[in-house]
């Protein structure tokens, strides 16, 4: 009898669990004097032109209320800024400003140096075969959030 496979969506959360261990030991966030959800609305801002509070919830996952308190020091230290959406003046919206976008580059650096030491243990035949996961599972992780 062939063993149970997991479920996709048990694979899925496994997965967010042991990216986020990962790029999250990378990140010195007491250095940076950021909190996790600090970072990751960066990090979330950093795929996209732009984002509502909802959207922006939606992304680090925490509560709109959560997101809120998270984006007001960035703001405040010129990392993030907010703005109004010229069809609907009612919405907010928050994008990276340039010392934002400076600032996450710099950090993604550090992360890469740290996981490219992580990945110096494994043979060439399985960053390759990582570098194409990752790549296939992005493609498909897209259509599914489409």
């Amino acid at each position: 009898m062939e063993p149970l496979k997991k479920p996709p969506c048990f694979i899925l959360t496994e997965i967010f669990s042991v990216c986020q261990k990962l790029v999250m030991s990378a990140v010195d966030i007491k250095e940076l004097d950021l909190t996790k959800n600090q970072i990751c609305v960066l990090f979330a801002l950093m795929h996209h032109p732009y984002l509502s509070m909802s959207r922006l919830a939606d992304y680090i996952p925490s509560s709109k209320e959560q997101a809120t308190r998270a984006v007001a020091p960035l703001a405040q230290a010129h990392y993030v800024e907010r703005f109004q959406d010229e069809k609907n003046r009612k919405l907010v919206l928050i994008r990276l400003t340039e010392k934002g976008r400076d600032f996450i580059f710099q950090t993604l650096d550090s992360v890469d140096e740290k996981l490219c030491e992580k990945a110096a243990a494994l043979s060439e035949e399985d960053i390759k075969r990582f570098q194409e996961a990752l790549d296939t599972t992005l493609e498909i992780l897209k259509k599914l959030d489409q």
